[in-house]
């Protein structure tokens, strides 16, 4: 089966066993995921299946939208409460005026360090293997992007936080860095990812409602608008052969589409034609 869906992960469950899962219930071999989400992490989770695994490196990856919790008072070695506590101290009240101001200087360009236990490959093994094995490497920071930010007090040192951000950002390390700048240490204790780009939460099935259609979605929605949508019906035959492709076009890479379904990614090059990346039909 060629198909993308948005999948509301459940809590509990690995984002690899996510796709398992819909791969097992939709019987098709070919399967990948454009985002991981924490096993412990509910959310949008955008799942592609037999050919349209071709499109991952395409695929919205940006204005990630996430509404999250955490408690101040705690450090994990994880940053979050399922980890193991390494910290506990006594925690203060914080007016909203003061979380406001906090939060406004968190929005924009900054770099972040991520956390030992997360899915990036240092020398080809991921962080978190090492941190298992009681081993902390050193990573470098990566930029990333605040485009809103929004913390609330809920009361019995408890916060909620809503944030979107750029893709590569994690929350668990956001609310770490938060809590710095509060003067506190704090660990989070729920995240939820609403939404990608123009994709949102409430469009998104479930593992149970998957077998009915439900979450099943136009693979041209998921197009990280970065990759203009060109019609590729005059060029079709050319484009199937991988072949250059001579057009005006104010954009240096498209995607070439027909219908509702995808045919190429390409490339302006030196020449000033249009160089086949990838074929995805």
């Amino acid at each position: 089966m060629n198909a993308v869906i948005l999948l509301n992960k459940p809590a509990g469950m690995t984002s690899f066993k996510a796709v398992s899962e819909c791969r097992h219930i939709l019987q098709e071999k070919k399967s990948g995921h454009t985002g991981t989400l924490d096993p412990n992490a509910t959310g949008l989770l955008i799942v592609l299946l037999g050919r349209y695994t071709k499109l991952t490196p395409y695929c919205v990856h940006d204005h990630k939208r996430y509404h999250a919790e955490f408690i101040t008072g705690i450090r994990t070695d994880t940053e979050d409460v399922w980890g193991e506590t390494l910290e506990e101290k006594d925690s203060h009240p914080h007016s909203e005026e003061e979380l406001a101001a906090l939060s406004a200087s968190f929005i924009g360009s900054s770099s972040q360090i991520p956390p030992m236990y997360s899915a990036i490959k240092v020398n080809g093994q991921k962080l978190y293997e090492l941190a298992r094995k009681g081993r902390e490497v050193e990573r470098r920071p990566r930029p990333i992007y605040i485009d809103s930010l929004e913390v609330h007090a809920m009361g019995n040192n408890r916060y909620s936080m809503d944030a979107t951000v750029s893709g590569g950002t994690y929350i668990r390390t956001l609310i770490t860095d938060y809590c710095a700048k509060m003067n506190e240490i704090g660990a989070m204790s729920l995240l939820e990812r609403r939404g990608i780009e123009s994709l949102w939460l409430d469009e998104a099935g479930t593992l149970d409602t998957l077998i009915s259609g439900r979450g099943f979605t136009d693979p041209l929605k998921v197009i990280d608008p970065a990759w203009k949508q060109v019609d590729g019906t005059p060029y079709e035959a050319d484009i199937r052969n991988g072949k250059k492709i001579q057009m005006e076009c104010e954009s240096e890479q498209v995607m070439f589409i027909k219908g509702h379904d995808v045919l190429a990614a390409y490339i302006k090059k030196e020449d000033g034609l249009y160089h086949c990346q990838r074929g995805l039909f």
